[in-house]
Formats: C-alpha cells, sequence, structure tokens
C-alpha cells in the first residue's frame, strides 16, 4: 500500500544576537552553566526586560515566557554548542546565528552558529 512521505523538516525563523556578559547570569544574578541556559536569558533579556544589544534581533518565536522555556527542549535536541561557551570564556561575547526549525506547525530543534565571520 502507497504512503504519502513524511513532512519535512523547514526553517521557521532565523535571527542574530550578541551573547553578552548580561546574558550570563540569570535574573537573579546567578551565573548560567551551559549553552542552552545562556540562549534563554538571552531571548528573556530582549523580550521581557528590554535589556537587547546593538547585535540582538528579535524574533517572533520567544516572546512569551512559556516558548521561552522550550528553548531548553529545542537547544538539547540540537546537541551541545560548546563553541559559544569556549567563545565566551575567551572574549567575553559572541555573535551567534540561531535557526528554528518546524515540522507540522510544531518546533522541533534549533541551531545556533557562529553569527560573525
Amino acid at each position: 500500500m502507497w504512503q504519502a512521505p513524511a513532512a519535512a523538516e523547514n526553517l521557521f525563523v532565523e535571527y542574530y544576537a550578541l551573547i553578552a556578559d548580561v546574558d550570563l547570569v540569570n535574573s537573579s544574578g546567578s551565573p548560567l552553566g551551559n549553552t542552552c541556559a545562556i540562549l534563554q536569558q538571552d531571548r528573556a533579556n530582549v523580550h521581557r526586560f528590554n535589556l537587547g544589544h546593538s547585535g540582538d534581533r528579535p524574533d517572533p518565536v520567544f516572546g512569551n515566557k512559556e516558548m521561552r522555556a522550550r528553548l531548553g527542549t529545542l537547544c538539547r535536541a540540537s546537541g551541545g554548542f560548546p563553541f559559544v561557551m569556549n567563545t565566551i570564556a575567551q572574549y567575553g561575547s559572541i555573535y551567534v546565528w540561531v535557526l528554528i526549525y518546524q515540522e507540522q506547525g510544531q518546533l522541533t530543534r534549533m541551531v545556533v552558529r557562529n553569527g560573525a565571520g
């Protein structure tokens, strides 16, 4: 019996962000120890606290708390990003290019790449 092919994963949205010192700590000032938490804090800083940097770009996904909470799941699904942590440790900040994919209307993963160079 013939079956239709599975739906393909599509790029849903992309944005650039500058991950800087204010993104390295949570709202209480405690240091964040992993890349996914830092990316989540960056989006909270942009959308909730209005603490964006000149390199930050808006996104249509993480404007509400529930979607920002999902960021950690999406981030883990696409693996770790040690270059982000290493670059922050070495230089204090990094530009990232974030691509968010969806399949059948559901967010499936987030890919983070170096946004400069």
